[in-house]
């Protein structure tokens, strides 16, 4: 079956909720997903059944914003249903059930449902199986006993997928990237990791969300899911992550496919002596590398640069074309304020084939929202606003990438309208054979970047290869794993395939 990849992100969070650390509204998180996102939820926090004192009665605030989330919660169900357009974006109503013994857990509903409270995971779980709710652990990698998950706990028939990559970090394993640092809530665990959870023979499969808490679902570098659909329609999105037919991606929304016998990622196949994997993977910068993990071994490697030719590829018929802006005056010179930007990205010569947005959630401005605001064949434009003083993981630049196809002598041009007035023009050789970069007004001030271009060739991979049955065990299970040059990864959901 021929799918199609629809992108989302279905656990963030605004002022619905915890409003004395949160920010920003509903409206304003609905409006950001719908510039950028083909789905979402919105999964506010709504209880905490076993929440510790706090320090200056921190634990009183939490409780406040739960009573203010039951108060507004017929009006969150309203603007979710208002949300939706069938056929251009799906908007599912959720909320986010906390427990420092069983662990985090939003809970989804595909069409409508209560705010159920709970004082035990087995409660939440029975309520999510009577009302068809999707039950999705979340940040599981943190200690046991503080919000960490319990995979004795895991209940596969109402939780199908758990978060592997979030604001707080990656969950994949404990020596990998994406440490859990941000929070303070204490690093990551190893019985707790999703390695370890698959090692017990957990058939779960993998989604990435942003848990961004300024209303900025899908923000940049805090996580995002894939779905692969056959059409777009909010049945097909729904029964994707119920069959586990979804991936997670830090950022970038790297294309993947991954099949065995020719079964999709979330598959659980029966007993096979001989096992076809095959690989498809279409990035947005360059491949360092793409994984293919077996029984949380790796057993393959791929490196698209390893084929590139001496001298480089012939003159490639698409590239990627990041262009990027920020940075901003470093914080010494005492410049903290907003850079605000309006940028035209044009061809001439040349085809847009696809744009992509890469904004972060900072800084925050209710009415300020980074988005494209026009994309067509030829040019792109777009408005973003950067800042270095409030940014996440030191991170202020945003960024938009082109999927261009045109000769050397076409051109590129960036026609700034804020913080400046200014063009420039270069030729797609030049971006090819150097990033281009220069201050936006003279020194200290912003900056704009065009990265080097990327050609097709290192932004894609494509392979096959068999693979044979571990002694020993009952079934095996694969997932991949792809990282870009830029440090974005994508993670497959899991295929399972008995032992003969």
């Amino acid at each position: 079956m021929d799918y199609k990849i629809l992108w989302g992100d279905i656990h963030n969070h605004n002022t619905v909720g915890l409003f004395h650390y949160t920010k920003g509204t509903l409206e304003r998180a609905i409006d950001m997903a719908q510039s950028h996102l083909d789905f979402f939820a919105f999964t506010g926090h709504a209880q905490w059944h076993d929440m510790p004192e706090m320090p200056d009665n921190r634990h009183e605030q939490w409780q406040e914003g739960f009573d203010r989330h039951a108060e507004v919660w017929p009006k969150t169900k309203q603007l979710i249903r208002d949300a939706t357009d069938p056929g251009r974006f799906e908007a599912f109503l959720g909320y986010e059930w906390h427990s420092a013994g069983f662990g985090d857990h939003c809970v989804i509903y595909k069409e409508d449902g209560p705010l159920q409270f709970a004082n035990h995971v087995r409660e939440i779980q029975e309520h999510a199986r009577r009302s068809g709710a999707l039950l999705v652990p979340h940040h599981p990698g943190y200690m046991r006993g503080f919000r960490g998950a319990n995979w004795d706990y895991l209940d596969e028939s109402v939780s199908p997928i758990v978060e592997i990559i979030s604001e707080h970090g990656g969950a994949e394993r404990d020596r990998g990237p994406f440490a859990y640092t941000r929070h303070g809530l204490g690093p990551r665990v190893t019985i707790n990791t999703i390695q370890h959870a698959l090692g017990l023979g957990h058939h779960v499969g993998f989604t990435g969300s942003s848990d961004d808490h300024q209303a900025h679902p899908g923000a940049y570098n805090e996580g995002q899911v894939a779905v692969l659909v056959p059409e777009f329609t909010r049945e097909a999105i729904w029964e994707a992550l119920w069959s586990r037919r979804c991936y997670a991606a830090t950022g970038d929304k790297i294309e993947l496919e991954f099949h065995i016998n020719g079964q999709p990622m979330g598959s659980v196949l029966p007993a096979a002596h001989e096992r076809e994997i095959d690989v498809r993977v279409r990035g947005w910068d360059e491949i360092e590398k793409v994984e293919v993990i077996k029984n949380n071994r790796v057993i393959h490697r791929n490196f698209p640069a390893d084929a590139e030719p001496e001298g480089g590829y012939p003159w490639s018929r698409r590239h990627r074309c990041r262009v990027e802006v920020g940075w901003g005056p470093w914080s010494a010179f005492g410049k903290p304020r907003i850079a605000e930007w309006d940028l035209t990205v044009s061809v001439d010569g040349a085809r847009i084939h696809q744009a992509m947005p890469c904004f972060q959630s900072g800084p925050f401005h209710e009415e300020k929202r980074s988005r494209i605001l026009e994309s067509t064949a030829t040019k792109c434009r777009f408005q973003a606003y950067t800042s270095l003083a409030e940014c996440l993981n030191d991170c202020p630049q945003s960024a938009v990438v082109l999927d261009v196809e045109g000769p050397p002598s076409a051109t590129v041009t960036l026609a700034f309208t804020k913080p400046m007035q200014r063009t420039e023009t270069y030729t797609l050789e030049e971006a090819s054979k150097s990033a281009i970069t220069d201050l936006t007004t003279g020194f200290p001030s912003d900056s704009f970047l065009i990265h080097r271009l990327v050609p097709d060739e290192l932004a894609c991979a494509s392979y096959a290869f068999a693979d044979a049955p571990s002694s020993g065990r009952a079934e095996d299970f694969y997932y991949v794993r792809v990282k870009q040059e830029n440090g974005q990864v994508a993670w497959s959901s899991p295929i399972w395939v008995a032992n003969p």
